[in-house]
């Protein structure tokens, strides 16, 4: 390296203004710092990001009740047999127009786990299970029933209420982030 008189310098057959070096050497230390975020986040366990409800209509009436569970987590057998029982939903009676429930109906089946739409965070959250599965309760899942293996009943107090209640421990759980 050598040094002019005018702010700039030669390094590697270039010259270099000192304002042209503080550029390169904040890029540089960005990059790094990037790369070391991406060294640590590799190391954590792999934490996967549903697809979120998307769609308004699905959002709005699912989400008036309860947390409008990301489709990807059921398959499709098991969407349309709970859109077809809405008279018992959990022990409750859910009344919806049939176009509206044709259109959540719709849109739970073209992203439900076993759709292409899930990808990969579908295929997770549906290991275990059999094709033909009538499953309604997420929380019965395998991959439920694994992620939450360290429960107990001494966990569910009055603010947790329920392992439904994704949002007491998930703070990002209604876009799909489950990371405690």
């Amino acid at each position: 390296m050598h040094l002019h008189n005018n702010n700039t310098f030669t390094t590697s057959g270039f010259r270099v203004s000192k304002t042209d070096s503080k550029i390169v050497n904040s890029n540089y230390a960005i990059s790094i710092l990037v790369s070391v975020l991406f060294v640590l986040t590799a190391c954590n366990e792999q934490q996967i990001i549903f697809p979120p409800v998307m769609d308004a209509q699905t959002r709005g009436y699912c989400g008036s009740c309860h947390m409008a569970f990301q489709p990807s987590m059921l398959p499709a057998a098991s969407w349309r047999l709970m859109m077809k029982e809405l008279d018992d939903h959990f022990k409750e009676k859910v009344e919806l127009k049939p176009a509206v429930n044709m259109h959540i109906t719709d849109y739970l089946v073209a992203n439900a786990g076993d759709s292409e739409a899930a990808g990969e965070a579908g295929r997770i959250a549906l290991k275990g299970l059999s094709q033909n599965t009538n499953l309604q309760r997420i929380t019965n899942t395998p991959y439920f029933i694994d992620e939450h293996r360290f429960l107990k009943n001494r966990i569910l107090d009055e603010w947790v209420d329920s392992v439904a209640n994704c949002t007491a421990c998930h703070v990002g759980a209604w876009v799909g982030d489950y990371k405690e």
